[in-house]
């Protein structure tokens, strides 16, 4: 049965960390994986987590399968935090939620719906993108058509290739755009930007679609949300793949939701069946402890303060770390300072890369891409020696 499955690479970022593991070096620094790490290199759990988490293991009762759309007060929070209260297209019953395993869970259920309402299902993705997007969009038969989003020397998104695919999708094509805070680039576009694209893509009848995992991380949480508010305001319909892992710790819980936008109350119950059927063959019914945990910050006010608070404080670290890099001197990193969250794809090529992690024990992938809050406050002169010791000025 097994023996025509070709080799495969490795995934290249969980190839970094194994590098990383294996690296016995004190100076070692890890800028692989996206995950958020305080000045002292943690990856904490978040206090207003604990705190929620400490409350579910008092109170709860059961073990028992949750419904099929997931966690009800989980997905009642999320609607009100990501669409706001008085959303409406929420009024109007046009919005169909349901929870999900993480944001790669919300893409590839958005990718199965698209797959099953289309007989050519496509999507529409910049490049770089995170390097799944378009694996987890193939493995659901939606072709990915790639388009400019960035190029090296460039500090700003290439808004006029980002148009000029807009006008070249097709109805019911997908349209993917990244929330704030662009990964692998940290280079976003402006709401201005944003919003001529979706002018675009309702005059072609494509369906726009947004992958948010690190809102909170950019200007703060109300302002980041605000990009999924206003795509929602302005389309028919639209998709939104969102992920708990970023703005709440919360990676190994695999907690995330989609948000479908339908034309109409009718097309969303038509939508709602079909999602909670895709998502019964895929998973059967979602995992419930993180996103209790998730329902109990948001319905509570003062641990939702305590998030907010603690949320802020992370994103001020990345503003600081960018300001600071971005103030030493060196040009290659004269840009983070106008860029936005943990991710920077820095002028370095595969063998700096490797001179990187023979040399000064500094691991990331060959592209570049970096996670900056990888580094703790101490490693800073380290990695800007090291940096100039691979030709970086």
């Amino acid at each position: 049965m097994f023996a025509g499955i070709s080799v495969l690479s490795g995934d290249p970022l969980y190839e970094v960390a194994a590098r990383y593991v294996a690296d016995l070096r004190p100076q070692r620094i890890d800028l692989g994986v996206g995950v958020y790490r305080d000045g002292s290199g943690r990856a904490p759990v978040m206090k207003a987590v604990k705190r929620a988490e400490r409350c579910l293991v008092d109170r709860q009762e059961t073990k028992a399968y949750r419904p099929l759309l997931g966690d009800p007060a989980f997905l009642r929070t999320m609607n009100d935090l990501v669409l706001g209260a008085d959303c409406p297209a929420l009024a109007e019953h046009r919005i169909v939620a349901i929870q999900t395993v993480g944001g790669t869970g919300a893409l590839r259920l958005a990718a199965a719906l698209a797959g099953s309402a289309s007989t050519e299902p496509r999507i529409h993705l910049g490049a770089p993108t995170w390097p799944s997007h378009a694996g987890v969009f193939a493995a659901e038969s939606v072709v990915a058509v790639e388009h400019a989003y960035w190029e090296r020397g460039a500090n700003a998104p290439l808004v006029d290739q980002i148009l000029i695919a807009a006008r070249n999708s097709s109805p019911n094509d997908l349209f993917l755009f990244h929330g704030p805070c662009h990964n692998p680039t940290g280079v976003d576009l402006s709401m201005a930007e944003r919003r001529e694209a979706l002018a675009i893509l309702q005059r072609t009848g494509a369906v726009p679609m947004l992958d948010i995992a690190y809102y909170g991380l950019g200007s703060g949480i109300d302002d980041d949300l605000e990009i999924a508010r206003d795509m929602v305001a302005r389309s028919q319909r639209a998709m939104i793949a969102l992920s708990c892992s970023k703005a709440f710790g919360l990676y190994r819980e695999r907690v995330g939701a989609l948000f479908v936008l339908c034309a109409d109350a009718g097309e969303a119950v038509r939508v709602r069946d079909k999602l909670g059927r895709l998502s019964r063959l895929m998973v059967s019914t979602p995992p419930a402890h993180g996103a209790e945990a998730v329902a109990m910050i948001l319905d509570n006010p003062d641990l939702t303060q305590a998030w907010r608070d603690e949320l802020a404080g992370m994103r001020d670290r990345i503003i600081r770390l960018r300001a600071r890099l971005a103030a030493s001197g060196l040009s290659v990193l004269a840009s983070l300072g106008d860029e936005r969250g943990i991710f920077a794809m820095l002028p370095l090529n595969p063998a700096q890369v490797h001179r990187l992690m023979l040399d000064h024990a500094i691991h990331l992938p060959a592209s570049g891409r970096a996670n900056l809050v990888g580094m703790r406050d101490d490693d800073i002169p380290h990695f800007l020696a090291a940096l100039e010791a691979v030709g970086c000025r």
